[in-house]
């Protein structure tokens, strides 16, 4: 901004357009700055007091006229002292917004400044609503995951609003509102768990839905099963690989159960046909029977010659026979 425009602008706020004119340049930019500075501050206050916020507290000039300062160290050497105007601008955001803090920063820098604090500003300003979304993050870290996951997804949509999240953080850490927001959540995915579990994927389809826990059990789904390609799995929802998880799992579960009962009765077999003991034969048999499939039990039969003891291979072909029956 030049001169004749630093004398109109100030001549419009009260200044005697010849005292100003008789000023040297460097006592208008100063007085520019600090004019600027004044109605910036009046227009703050006059949004808190529309916006019914808490009135502003007698030190909060000072706050404010503290970052200013170190702002206005921070970018007046010839090299901008980059993290301590970082940190002065992140200090100003706890009171107020993008634009009323790009007009705060400006107030402080040249003209040739202009374009260069504004974009710093504005990455701080993103910075800054990280910075906000990770206090909500770290006050919601009790909840269940598909809670939390909600409830950073609603802040997350609303970061643009930083009155909101500020006021959100205020409020959850309130003393006894982290514990108590937590239990609230934590009832309700217990009461969606137990009672409608056929909710669980209506009420968190955003959650199952997401590209990370997608990929998570799609990878579980393929170390169960070579059935499947990775691009067929991620075609499926949420709820359908949930299910194709489960039912793979208890495959697996069973198949293991299962192997574990062939060795079990292999042996108690082996020992009974050994002894020919057809009693003990018979009640090894049927007690086989009941907790494995037929061919498995025929199958364990085959690795022993039976065919020299005519009663034990009578006994097997009964009890065979009787429970294909009764099954």
């Amino acid at each position: 901004m030049n001169r004749r425009e630093i004398i109109w602008q100030l001549s419009h706020h009260g200044y005697p357009k010849e005292k100003l004119e008789s000023m040297p340049m460097t006592d208008l930019a100063k007085l520019f700055k600090q004019t600027s500075k004044e109605r910036i501050m009046d227009y703050m206050n006059a949004l808190r007091a529309d916006k019914e916020h808490e009135i502003i507290p007698e030190d909060e000039g000072n706050y404010i006229d503290r970052e200013m300062e170190l702002v206005y160290h921070a970018i007046s050497i010839e090299e901008v002292n980059f993290p301590i105007l970082y940190d002065a601008i992140e200090r100003i955001f706890e009171k107020y917004d993008l634009n009323e803090a790009i007009e705060l920063v400006l107030s402080q820098a040249s003209d040739k400044q202009y374009k260069q604090m504004t974009q710093i500003t504005e990455v701080a300003y993103r910075a800054y609503q990280e910075i906000l979304l990770d206090r909500i993050e770290k006050l919601c870290e009790f909840y269940p995951a598909e809670e939390r996951f909600e409830q950073l997804k609603f802040y997350g949509d609303r970061r643009e609003d930083i009155n909101f999240l500020r006021e959100s953080i205020a409020n959850m850490s309130a003393p006894n509102n982290q514990e108590r927001l937590s239990k609230i959540a934590l009832l309700k995915y217990d009461i969606i768990c137990d009672y409608f579990p056929d909710s669980m994927y209506e009420n968190y389809e955003e959650f199952y839905e997401n590209e990370e826990k997608k990929n998570d059990i799609i990878e579980r789904i393929m170390s169960l099963t070579k059935a499947y390609t990775r691009a067929a799995l991620k075609a499926k929802k949420f709820q359908v690989l949930s299910h194709m998880e489960r039912v793979l799992v208890e495959d697996r579960d069973r198949e293991k159960e299962e192997k574990a009962l062939i060795k079990q009765y292999t042996k108690k077999l082996g020992d009974v046909i050994l002894s020919e003991d057809e009693l003990a034969f018979s009640m090894t048999l049927k007690e086989a029977l009941s907790v494995l499939d037929e061919r498995d039990v025929a199958r364990i039969i085959s690795n022993f010659d039976i065919s020299s003891n005519p009663i034990l291979l009578q006994r097997f072909n009964v009890i065979m026979r009787d429970n294909r029956r009764t099954n």
